[in-house]
């Protein structure tokens, strides 16, 4: 994962002083009003403040994580990452091991503030690599109020490799993008949409539409979707599934004019077979049924996607968008009655 910083430069201007000859007899110069002050606007954050809103998380995180205690979460984790943990712990609990639980480092190597002065807020960060060497993670912090603390809203592993888009100095500080945005190639809910029927389907029209050189997302899904028709077929059944975009997502201005959304993409599969056949639960979905529900001839699993893709500006015609990480967790199972 490359991450790419701009630097300010401030330039200085060497006053010249001019003299003039004295007129006798002028009229006295009338005074010049001085121009109005510029307002210019400025992170609500500094890096330090973000540095202790991770810290502050990842204190929380540590406590819950090693209770896997949902409720413990309340305090500094919402949105989809509050459901990707509750089922993380779900998982772990089932399992007897912490495996299923994502490593989020409390450190920092980049962050991404905005100058909103408004609510909510956001921030963006890279956070530092993992003990476990995974690649780093993409964080998305959120303040519904000036009352209520930053609390982490989403969290996803990086592609190996890829390169995050370049953002304004923490200084500088950049903005909130809405779908309401005509400077970018698609929308940002039109990008995430389009994300959505790649996942479905990988057609040539849908791969088309992406930089798919670092996803290696996309191609998961396709081999498992693969493996799954092929194992209806051995029941004489059928695989079948749905992708839904999530109505809430955040995205933030990159410097080239471009904007970077994360949000997440439902996922509903259900395999079926004929009158007789037996669909057995993996270990790890039977962490979502009743302890004692009966196999059958039909499940169905959920699973939730937090993507982060990247939208360039519409007059960048060098660029398409990319997915730049990708995190899916099951969350939910089923066995019809």
């Amino acid at each position: 994962m490359t991450t790419t910083s701009h630097v300010n430069r401030t330039f200085s201007l060497t006053a010249v002083a001019l003299s003039a000859a004295l007129l006798a007899g002028c009229t006295p110069e009338l005074p010049v009003p001085g121009a109005p002050p510029v307002e210019i606007e400025t992170p609500v954050l500094t890096e330090v403040q973000g540095a202790d809103i991770a810290a502050a998380t990842g204190e929380v995180l540590t406590v819950a994580d090693e209770a896997k205690e949902p409720e413990d979460l309340d305090t500094r984790v919402t949105g989809p990452a509050l459901k990707i943990r509750k089922a993380e712990y779900k998982i772990a609990k089932s399992q007897d091991d912490d495996k299923a639980i994502t490593e989020l480092p409390s450190t920092l190597q980049s962050m991404f503030l905005t100058t909103t002065s408004t609510w909510p807020r956001t921030m963006f960060a890279v956070s530092d690599r993992p003990q476990n060497l995974e690649p780093e993670r993409l964080l998305v912090y959120t303040q519904d109020s000036a009352r209520d603390d930053y609390k982490l809203w989403a969290y996803l592993t990086l592609f190996p490799g890829t390169t995050v888009p370049m953002f304004p100095s923490s200084d500088a500080g950049t903005t909130l993008v809405t779908d309401r945005e005509e400077g970018l190639q698609v929308t940002p809910t039109e990008a995430l949409e389009n994300y959505a029927a790649l996942l479905k389907a990988g057609t040539k029209a849908n791969k088309e539409k992406f930089d798919l050189e670092k996803d290696t997302f996309y191609t998961a899904i396709a081999e498992r979707r693969t493996y799954l028709k092929e194992a209806a077929e051995q029941i004489e059944g059928s695989y079948t599934e749905t992708f839904k975009v999530g109505e809430d997502w955040k995205a933030l201005r990159t410097l080239d004019g471009g904007a970077l959304v994360v949000g997440t993409i439902e996922t509903s599969g259900t395999l079926k077979g004929e009158d007789g056949a037996v669909v057995t639960p993996s270990a790890l979905e039977k962490a979502f049924l009743k302890k004692d529900a009966e196999a059958k001839n039909e499940l169905t699993v959920k699973r939730s996607a937090v993507v982060a893709v990247y939208i360039p500006a519409k007059d960048n015609t060098d660029e398409q968008p990319r997915n730049i990480g990708r995190l899916m967790r099951t969350t939910g199972a089923s066995i019809p009655d």
